[in-house]
């Protein structure tokens, strides 16, 4: 499989990910689950870690009543992912915030939550193009869907765990990088847990580097020509002001979300996470966790984006400003990419919670499909989202010490 994004007139951003014919074979490994589910033995109807898959509508989602994760597990979300990833990658400028390791490249790197493996293939690249093709990297998740990466030349590793279990299965001081990528659904994740910290530092030797990506699942608009953050590295605003993207900072204003169909969406996700004790703002809680953390992390720091998720009014009014100061022209095909993937990626994401926005909407399938049909056409051909609706993305980074 081949993520490709145009950034300028004349050139893309293409990264090599797993294939998809090696992501649809684990697929197919991992499908036990579904016989399971048609199974007429007792012990397989409920052995939710060997069999935690079951069809519901066209998708597959995890049968455990106890998971209380509400996305899909199939590979239209892989692919959604994949083009999340490839996004972030160029938003943030490459497969890591965090200066230290451009400089200073780990030996052994874990990937929490892998999924298909497609950021440690993105990282083992980045390192690899800078002459360290040998760095290892280990993977977990619950489903084992990633692909054999040895494949492509990448010393790679996967583990299948639950992150429900109290300890990662590594002794101490094993990682000098440990990342982990939207994870915010997951209930014993940092996102959602004060303490969701303590694992992951524990594994990570004095001097590595943790990591974390994530978005809250509500929508806000953005301001008129928000002041970019402050103490922000010249070339992060560099890339923000290339890709038509907004720094900002828990300072920067914003508005409650203008556009109907976001507001009923808003509504839906946080009456459903409240109902499942999940949090629909997790970054404040991530934030929380690094900053909480100063006995055990030091060069603590953060990035926060705002990606529109269409063309803003007040930028077509020319009445946008970049960072410099300066009017903002015609969005280039790269900017305008990178606002269509976002926005692609989001009514993915609500197509793959329609089980939980359903419940929580009270709607019947007659009824939610008219109003799916509907938000459709508003965000894709009417412009619904002129007034600044964007996509948050946040990453936190620190030393351990």
């Amino acid at each position: 499989m081949e993520a490709t994004m145009a950034v300028g007139t004349g050139s893309t951003f293409s990264t090599a990910t797993p294939s998809g014919s090696d992501v649809h074979s684990n697929f197919s490994s991992a499908g036990t689950a579904l016989a399971a589910t048609s199974s007429s033995s007792l012990s397989s109807l409920t052995d939710y870690t060997s069999y935690p898959l079951a069809r519901q509508g066209d998708r597959t989602y995890f049968r455990d009543p106890d998971n209380s994760y509400p996305l899909p597990c199939d590979l239209p979300e892989v692919h959604r992912q994949t083009l999340r990833t490839a996004m972030l990658l160029r938003v943030f400028g490459g497969p890591f915030c965090n200066p230290y390791l451009a400089s200073h490249p780990p030996k052994r790197v874990l990937e929490i939550a892998c999924s298909s493996g497609v950021w440690s293939g993105l990282c083992h690249e980045y390192f690899a193009r800078r002459g360290q093709p040998n760095v290892g990297f280990v993977g977990i998740d619950l489903i084992p869907i990633a692909p054999d990466l040895r494949k492509q030349g990448m010393n790679w590793q996967f583990k299948r765990h639950d992150l429900r279990r109290p300890r990662l299965p590594f002794p101490d001081d094993y990682f000098d990088f440990v990342f982990i990528k939207d994870t915010g659904m997951c209930a014993s994740s940092p996102a959602q847990m004060a303490s969701g910290l303590g694992e992951p530092l524990r594994v990570l030797k004095s001097g590595g580097v943790l990591e974390v990506w994530d978005s809250d699942w509500v929508f806000r608009s953005l301001l008129p020509n928000p002041a970019p953050a402050r103490k922000l590295a010249s070339k992060d605003q560099d890339i923000a002001d290339a890709t038509a993207t907004y720094t900002f900072s828990p300072a920067t204003p914003f508005t409650r979300a203008q556009n109907q169909y976001l507001i009923d969406y808003n509504s839906w996700i946080e009456n459903s996470f409240d109902r499942r004790r999940l949090s629909a703002l997790p970054c404040a809680t991530i934030g929380l966790s690094f900053n909480s953390e100063v006995d055990v992390l030091e060069k603590v720091d953060s990035r926060r984006i705002a990606i529109p998720l269409g063309e803003v009014r007040w930028e077509r009014d020319g009445q946008g400003k970049d960072s410099k100061g300066r009017g903002r022209k015609t969005l280039t095909a790269e900017q305008l990419s990178i606002r269509r993937t976002a926005l692609l990626t989001v009514i993915q994401m609500i197509e793959g919670l329609e089980p939980m926005l359903m419940e929580a909407s009270g709607k019947g399938r007659d009824e939610w499909d008219r109003w799916w049909a509907s938000m459709n056409t508003d965000l894709l051909q009417k412009g619904g989202l002129a007034s600044g609706e964007c996509l948050e993305v946040s990453a936190w980074w620190g030393r351990k010490k």
